[in-house]
């Protein structure tokens, strides 16, 4: 190899590693309690629960979780890496699950906001899920 493809290589950007899928779960969850400017306690104990029941994870480990999440959350500047990570994870029914689990979060503190439902209209549409399974997966949390 040629000095100049060596310093090519060596100064070429590296690739990006693949964004975790629970990490980028967390993170919309938590944008979501979020959405109306406060995430109530009860919007938080549900997202624990949803985290820890569906990827089978102790209480720390879902601390964990949710303090990467909301790191990253924080130094992100768009939800598009999270959302596209999850494009190329999810079929359609893991799509319309996570969309259930933001409707409840958004449900959790007895109402929807106008903001809540704004991101997760936002979030379907970015995730490609159908408006009926948008309105259908609301209507089964209860909204």
């Amino acid at each position: 190899m040629s000095l100049l493809r060596k310093l090519t290589a060596a100064l070429a950007p590296q690739p990006k590693a693949a964004l975790d899928r629970h990490l980028a779960m967390a993170v919309l969850l938590l944008e979501t309690a979020r959405a109306d400017f406060e995430r109530s306690p009860a919007e938080l104990q549900l997202i624990r629960e949803q985290l820890g029941r569906a990827f089978q994870l102790d209480a720390a480990q879902t601390e964990a979780l949710l303090a990467r999440a909301s790191e990253s959350a924080g130094a992100a500047v768009s939800l598009h890496e999270f959302v596209s990570a999850l494009n190329a994870e999810l079929d359609a029914d893991g799509k319309r699950e996570l969309l259930g689990w933001l409707w409840q979060v958004a449900l959790a503190d007895g109402r929807i906001e106008p903001r809540e439902e704004g991101l997760i209209r936002q979030l379907a549409e970015l995730l490609f899920v159908p408006h009926a399974d948008f309105v259908r997966t609301r209507l089964a949390a209860g909204g």
